[in-house]
């Protein structure tokens, strides 16, 4: 009798430990699902972010010393990302019960956040730069933008991780200077730098509830995304000087581009309860190169 309690005990304990790990497998194929679409919505957008506010309005900035300092702030605007998680029919969803559970343990299910991801996505440019006029009409620029860690560290997102980098420089050549009726034009080439790295640490979430209403699941890994994009351009500029200080332009810029993109979980598995143990998963992981 009591060999087949054991055995009793052992199948049923067999049986939960595959019942548990199907149900993470299941969820780390539907966030394999996530990081594909995610890339091939986010990075066409991010690659026209990184080349926003690139070129000096004016045409001519002039022989040195004549030098510039600039600050800019912009950003696109682009339709929303993640509107399909929403809806449990939109994919072949494997747990569509526990994806719910993750979204809204991550924040991403808040009705502020929603009307954001779902409707349109901000993608922000922020630039310093400096110029310096060179001899023979030659003028060379140098912009840079950096978002430390610590933007998330007083956000108070203690398992958020993230760095953005732009950094770019642009040569140009002045063709025809500035006169009375004949406004100032300049070609150039340039070269933008963009990379964006985020984190984040799924055991800070709460746990989940796992669909046999067993013991909860804690979700181990830490969720990565990257991307890097090199741009390699040209412009033509054409601008005309309008009360002192008023530089009105008409541009023409055209870009080659060329974006690698990461995302994924590493190190993916769950514990169930207070167990020592933890299940592995298929680590879900998107790979995508944009030219």
């Amino acid at each position: 009798m009591k060999r087949k309690t054991t055995v009793l005990a052992t199948t049923l304990l067999v049986a939960f430990t595959i019942g548990v790990q199907a149900q993470i497998s299941g969820l780390a194929e539907d966030l394999q699902i996530i990081f594909d679409r995610l890339g091939q919505d986010v990075v066409p957008n991010l690659q026209t972010a990184s080349v926003m506010n690139h070129e000096l309005g004016s045409a001519e900035l002039g022989d040195f010393p004549r030098m510039y300092f600039s600050f800019s702030a912009g950003g696109t605007v682009a339709p929303g990302v993640l509107e399909f998680t929403q809806d449990e029919d939109s994919y072949d969803w494997n747990n569509f019960y526990l994806l719910d559970q993750l979204l809204t343990e991550a924040s991403l299910n808040d009705d502020d956040v929603r009307d954001i991801t779902d409707n349109y996505a901000p993608y922000p440019s922020l630039r310093v730069g400096y110029g310096v006029g060179l001899a023979g009409g030659y003028e060379l620029s140098l912009q840079a933008g950096v978002v430390p860690q610590a933007v998330a560290d007083i956000a108070g997102q203690e398992a958020l991780t993230a760095s953005l980098t732009t950094i770019g420089t642009r040569l140009r050549k002045v063709l025809v200077r500035q006169d009375r009726g004949v406004p100032a034009i300049s070609a150039g080439i340039g070269y933008v730098y963009s990379n964006i790295d985020f984190g984040y640490d799924l055991a800070e979430l709460e746990p989940l509830e796992l669909a046999d209403d067993g013991d909860p699941l804690t979700l181990k890994g830490n969720a990565v995304f990257a991307t890097t994009t090199q741009s390699f351009g040209f412009d033509v500029r054409a601008s005309s000087r309008f009360i002192r200080v008023v530089y009105p332009f008409l541009g023409f810029s055209a870009y080659y581009q060329m974006s690698d993109y990461e995302a994924g979980i590493k190190n993916f598995a769950g514990q169930v309860g207070d167990s020592d143990e933890t299940q592995p998963a298929v680590q879900p992981y998107a790979s995508q190169e944009f030219d």
